[in-house]
């Protein structure tokens, strides 16, 4: 196991496959229907991860005008604390940069940004202060130099985990904006903080908020950025009774507004991940809340005008379709694709099921895309999808023929 295992979720531990020997498999192309009777899908394994190259891959994949990909691993390399690699566009990939988990940080997560120079930047979730090991923002050029632009204290300014996931960039021109799971405020009931939203200019950090006691969620995770300058984003946990998370707004006078709570039923809970949506709505993931066979979680969409929440889809009314959404959504004309941790197949080796890929048309209807055998496919995928000019879609799974995980290809 790479070192970045020993940070998972321990509220996902409940859920993980169990552990089993898989025959050793070179290439692996599978033909699969989407359960609604949509036309066949080809998903093939595109680049296998041999933890030299990677380990634990986090999805998120990010391309450039050439068709590479550039995406973070959070385990492997030379140390064991995760890379930054280039996969070209038949898979193969190359490390641009091998984390130390000391002062250059370790463990990336997320997304990463590509400039107009083709520098990349990212955050690590651990090394940086080494009093604190909260994590960093870094910037990394193309002759593999890299930068920390901060180094987390895990006080006022905020502390990175890798608990979650979540974690990405936006904007560069301006400065990079971001979120961090804790630190902040220093009277926070969940006792490391309740976190932050923060933006890096210049070598500086500003914190542009800090949530509290007092916020409508806390603990926020991944960030989107409209063309004003304004923030948006989730918060995953709340101090304030009758929420289970908030979908909020940060304007460029640095107001904070929430623009809806969930109540952990119905309406989803503990959301996870935003994106934009169609017609100025926000779409985005919850782990929790939905139908109560389960609880396993919700697509949902917010209009940021009204506050009205419409959940797209609830997770666990059939386990074969997947539970517990993994990874923020991807919007492709009408059509919104993602992946869940669970549900789907069912075997010896994934006793929860080894999650989905799946697609919500536009007319609303549901359907699986891919379900995953744990195999030499993987399992639990996670992170966004993204979609080349051919109109394949990327994503990566843990697991697979290496044990270190994998980016797979889903051809239309």
């Amino acid at each position: 196991m790479s070192k970045a295992g020993q940070f998972r979720n321990s509220r996902w531990k409940a859920f993980l496959c169990a552990g089993s020997t898989l025959a050793l498999l070179t290439t692996l192309v599978l033909t699969v229907a989407a359960a609604s009777g949509a036309q066949a899908q080809t998903f093939s394994v595109f680049h296998a991860f041999n933890n030299f190259d990677g380990s634990d891959p986090n999805g998120d994949l990010i391309r450039d005008s050439a068709g590479n990909f550039y995406g973070t691993a959070q385990g492997g390399g030379t140390s064991g604390f995760g890379v930054v690699y280039k996969m070209d566009p038949t898979g193969n990939v190359s490390v641009l940069y091998s984390f130390t988990g000391q002062a250059d940080g370790g463990v990336p997560t997320g997304r990463l940004l590509l400039d107009t120079s083709g520098n990349l930047y990212g955050v690590t979730a651990t090394g940086g202060d080494p009093n604190c090991n909260c994590g960093t923002v870094f910037v990394l050029t193309t002759t593999g130099l890299l930068t920390v632009l901060h180094q987390f204290t895990g006080g006022t300014d905020g502390a990175l985990s890798p608990i979650n996931r979540r974690y990405g960039l936006v904007a560069v021109g301006a400065g990079l904006y971001g979120a961090t799971t804790f630190g902040g405020s220093p009277h926070c009931d969940v006792g490391l903080g309740c976190g932050t939203l923060f933006k890096v200019s210049g070598g500086q950090e500003t914190v542009l908020f800090r949530f509290s006691t007092t916020s409508a969620g806390v603990s926020p995770s991944d960030l989107i950025r409209d063309q004003a300058g304004n923030l948006y984003g989730a918060s995953a946990g709340s101090n304030v009774a009758g929420s289970d998370g908030a979908i909020f707004k940060l304007d460029t006078t640095g107001k904070m507004t929430t623009l809806y709570s969930f109540t952990g039923g119905a309406d989803g809970g503990s959301p996870l991940a935003v994106t934009g949506g169609a017609n100025g709505l926000i779409d985005g993931i919850a782990y929790a809340g939905g139908s109560s066979l389960c609880f396993c979680g919700v697509v949902f969409s917010v209009d940021p005008t009204t506050g009205k929440e419409s959940v797209l889809h609830a997770f666990g009314t059939v386990s074969a379709d997947g539970n517990f959404p993994s990874g923020s959504l991807l919007r492709v004309g009408g059509n919104l694709f993602g992946t869940t941790f669970y549900g789907g197949t069912t075997n010896s080796v994934c006793s929860v099921g080894c999650g989905v890929v799946y697609r919500i048309a536009s007319t609303g209807t549901y359907s699986v895309v891919y379900r995953f055998t744990g195999g030499a496919d993987g399992q639990s995928p996670g992170g966004r999808l993204i979609q080349d000019a051919a109109g394949n879609l990327y994503g990566a799974s843990t697991g697979g023929t290496t044990g270190n995980g994998l980016i797979f290809k889903i051809t239309p």
